[in-house]
């Protein structure tokens, strides 16, 4: 037994190493804001966010534990891979205990390892890994079947919640399972699980508002981006939902891989290979007949995945990482099935799927120029010098990355061209300043430095500010009398 542990173990500390030895510079801008925002705080309150409560207040402990010698994303990109692992030997473990063999846990753990957007987003700063893995945990403890494992489950189940809300869709599954034993085990599970992660949130909304309202409270939990929300087309969503499903497992953007690269070249060789394995091993086998070995477990994965697919399919269903919440039921489910025999076929595929992953999007995405925003706004280095200031009106989310990349640079929010002095205007400030105020807008830009990043994804304009050269410029941009 402890023979299989370590091997465990092992293969995980191997994931751990090549998470860490490849990570991605495709930051996903929410990451960069966590980042920003661990930095920026001076009071841990200010890190509490409805949707992930206490994922900056876990990455602010972390990057002062540190010593701020390693910036915040950073920080954030090695806890998320140290979960990401521990996540594979938790899922092993518990496919080991249901298939009765520690080589399928280890392959339909590494089926759950290098899937595509799971690897993605292991290697990112995000709130996703670290949630799910809390589920993983909690649903070891939970088909156990033993009453004294309920209430740890349960706070895994909140600790999972108050790193992401979208955690909450666990709830029926356990229910489902729970069930089946005792009514009074879902009572304890709910109580737990549920007055834990309300009791935080009451406490988190009281601390940082100073009181507590209902109303305020309620919109606080349900907040989210404006931009965003659910949608009822039904074949326009199906169709998304499936592209989206399966990317979960197959990643990559083919036209980032540099094919002339002798790694990649090899690492082609290596997914032909694995195809043809691949395609040998469903010639010759026999096929097999889909049978359900582990009811229980079964119907616990089904249930976990058909909440999350439903809501899904209306909620954003083109997102792709909110998916990965599913993706433990997806590799349980199939660990319910599981016969000897499979191996054969399942083998190869799991290779094929990681090359093919590990070819077209981790290696891809760890250059800066996978992601353009990123790459720009390395670019701007030279020219936001230190102590240069940027004028804005609003943050967007490109603003995110250019801020957080050139740190030397400072950041002001402005009103008025009567607030603003030398440096530079930005996107938002921009657009607000040549509307309201063209004649101050042309005398400060007229035949001045740009950089831009404009296409069919970013709209990112900088300008520099020419100096006031005139009285009237200087009446005109003084600071107004109050």
């Amino acid at each position: 037994m402890r023979s299989k542990s370590l091997a465990r173990l092992a293969a995980a500390v191997f994931i751990l190493g090549l998470y860490l030895a490849i990570p991605t510079q495709n930051f996903y801008w929410d990451g960069v804001l966590f980042a920003q925002t661990i930095e920026d705080a001076a009071h841990w309150p200010v890190l509490l966010h409805a949707n992930h409560l206490l994922y900056n207040v876990l990455g602010w402990a972390f990057y002062h534990a540190q010593g701020e010698r390693v910036r915040a994303l950073y920080v954030l990109q090695t806890i998320d891979s140290a979960f990401a692992a521990a996540a594979f030997y938790l899922l092993s473990g518990l496919v080991a205990r249901f298939t009765g063999s520690v080589r399928v846990g280890l392959l339909l753990g590494a089926l759950f390892a290098f899937s595509g957007t799971w690897w993605r987003f292991a290697i990112d700063a995000d709130a996703y890994i670290p949630s799910v893995t809390l589920l993983i945990a909690s649903a070891s403890l939970l088909l156990t079947g033993r009453k004294s494992r309920i209430v740890p489950a349960a706070l895994l189940h909140c600790g999972a919640m108050l790193l992401h809300q979208l955690a909450i869709f666990f709830f029926p599954a356990a229910l489902v399972l729970l069930w089946s034993q005792r009514w009074r085990r879902c009572a304890l599970y709910v109580a737990v699980a549920g007055g834990a992660t309300l009791a935080a949130y009451v406490a988190a909304f009281s601390i940082q508002r100073g009181g507590f309202s209902f109303n305020s409270f309620w919109q606080w939990i349900t907040s989210h981006s404006g931009e965003v929300a659910f949608s009822f087309a039904p074949g326009h969503n199906l169709a998304v939902s499936l592209r989206s499903w399966m990317q979960v497992l197959w990643a990559g953007r083919p036209g980032l891989v540099r094919y002339s690269d002798p790694l990649t070249i090899v690492l082609l060789v290596l997914c032909v290979c694995a195809l043809v394995l691949l395609a040998i091993a469903v010639w010759r086998g026999s096929r097999p007949r889909i049978a359900i070995y582990h009811r229980t477990l079964f119907v616990f994965s089904v249930s976990w995945i058909a909440v999350y697919a439903v809501f899904l399919f209306f909620w954003l269903p083109h997102n792709t990482f909110y998916k990965l919440f599913a993706l433990p039921g997806i590799v349980l489910v199939i660990a319910s099935c599981w016969k000897p025999g499979m191996n054969t076929i399942a083998l190869p595929f799991v290779a094929l799927m990681a090359l093919f992953n590990l070819t077209f999007a981790i290696i891809p995405y760890s250059r800066v120029d996978a992601n353009e925003a990123v790459a720009f706004a390395f670019s701007l280095k030279p020219h936001l010098e230190s102590g240069t200031t940027v004028y804005f009106s609003d943050l967007n989310t490109d603003d995110w990355l250019v801020r957080y990349f050139n740190p030397q640079s400072s950041w002001r929010q402005v009103a008025s061209p009567a607030d603003v002095g030398a440096g530079w205007l930005e996107t938002t400030a921009i657009d607000r300043f040549s509307r309201s105020d063209p004649a101050w807008f042309e005398k400060r830009t007229r035949h001045s430095e740009w950089r831009e990043l404009v296409n069919a994804k970013h709209r990112i304009r900088f300008v520099r500010l020419l100096a006031i050269t005139t009285e009237s410029d200087a009446e005109h941009t003084a600071p107004r009398a109050r």
